[in-house]
């Protein structure tokens, strides 16, 4: 490239003017006049202007001679040179084939974006407040809801990233209230290319995300399988070498977890014992634990089956499902279970929001219950004001909690 550079040069280069000149004795040559080009061009575009005074016809005669900055490497200018200068008048831009060729280079992804119903950062927000809700709630559906309501499909690889990365510090039941999110929104809300590129985001952030939250590999990793085995992206997602250099150990541990033996089952049940099951299945076990609790009376066994449940968003259903089963015992079985919702409270098993929300939710369904029980409401205001005198409830009376 060099010697084409030189060769170049001197060919244009016209040395006659020299020649000529000699005989009248040594002298300096004219130094030619320098002429750029357009203001603001990307070149340098610097062309000058022989003006040799008398003897041969040539030196008279204009030529414009090139001093190297306008040549022009015609290796350099094939666009399948690594080199290439995409700023050139062809105005293409050239990918190195060794890039990946992911669909944000996509034209239509571009206009997709351009077009998109609102900006990404506003969509961002929007997103994570709907996550907090679910995690609030467990009502897929409603979170589904809100995400098409967005209308941003282009950018909704941000929800599997944010949805992972909030769930991370979460307890086992916000982990796999996700993975229940990516199972059942695929492929109408989230498609395995905008799920692979969620994973992929998170990939980027991992060295973050561990600073706060030291077992985030195993857990990325862990998400990853499951995802696998809940088949929202294949197998090659693994392989695939951009996944891979963006991973590393965590594909690795990803990849180790799907090899072991019954690793598809040990990975359906990833998150531990609160691992999310459907809503219907608490229910039936909450009936059974309290419903046991009014035979026996044992308050430790209760405690104890309601902390395996390991679903402490679901314990304002033990207030209304344990008012609702004890109103049709004995006043003594209803004190019973007043007195069960005070020592969850003091133990810290039960929130005290759990507990308000429990209240609401049953006054909520006190019409329904009042078809069996005629007198549902006046025994509900009785659970309210043994609430109240154990410190459960806000006093109405002054508007403070009686133990502040």
């Amino acid at each position: 490239l060099t010697s084409n550079i030189y060769n170049n040069i001197s060919t244009n280069y016209d040395m006659s003017s020299f020649a000529n000149n000699s005989s009248a004795g040594p002298r300096r040559p004219v130094i030619p006049e320098t002429r750029t080009g357009p203001e603001g061009s990307s070149k340098r575009n610097i062309v000058r202007k022989r003006t040799g005074s008398g003897g041969s016809s040539k030196s008279n005669k204009s030529k414009l001679i090139d001093d190297g900055s306008l040549y022009q490497d015609p290796c350099a200018l094939d666009e399948n040179d690594p080199n290439y200068d995409s700023e050139e008048d062809t105005g293409r831009e050239y990918v190195p084939g060794t890039s990946p060729v992911r669909c944000n280079y996509d034209p239509e992804l571009r206009k997709a974006v351009t077009l998109a119903a609102m900006p990404l950062p506003e969509y961002k927000k929007k997103v994570e407040s709907a996550i907090e809700e679910y995690f609030e709630s467990g009502d897929i559906d409603e979170i589904q809801r809100l995400v098409l309501e967005l209308e941003c499909p282009e950018f909704s690889y941000e929800l599997v990233k944010r949805a992972v990365s909030m769930a991370l510090d979460r307890s086992d039941r916000e982990r796999e209230l996700v993975s229940q999110l990516l199972s059942t929104s695929y492929p109408d809300i989230l498609s395995t290319n905008m799920i692979g590129k969620g994973f992929e985001r998170l990939l980027e952030l991992v060295s973050e995300l561990e600073k706060d939250v030291p077992s985030a590999r195993d857990r990325i990793a862990t998400f990853i399988a499951r995802a696998v085995v809940d088949e929202v992206i294949p197998p090659s997602f693994l392989s695939d070498v951009v996944v891979r250099n963006l991973g590393g150990d965590v594909v690795e541990h990803a990849k180790r977890m799907l090899s072991r033996e019954h690793g598809s089952t040990l990975l359906e049940r990833a998150w531990g014992p609160g691992d999310g099951r459907p809503v219907q299945d608490l229910k039936v076990a909450v009936d059974l634990l309290l419903r046991e609790y009014i035979l026996a009376g044992d308050i430790t066994e209760a405690s104890r089956c309601i902390q395996e449940l390991n679903s402490a968003y679901f314990h304002h259903e033990i207030i209304k499902r344990g008012i609702s089963l004890s109103l049709d015992q004995s006043a003594d079985k209803q004190e019973a279970m007043s007195v069960l919702f005070a020592h969850l409270v003091s133990a810290d098993i039960m929130s005290k929001d759990q507990c308000i929300l429990g209240f609401k939710s049953t006054d909520e369904y006190a019409s329904e219950l009042c078809i069996d029980i005629p007198n549902a409401r006046e025994l509900i205001a009785k659970f309210k004001e043994r609430a109240i005198a154990a410190g459960l409830l806000p006093n109405p009376r002054d508007g403070t909690d009686p133990n502040n």
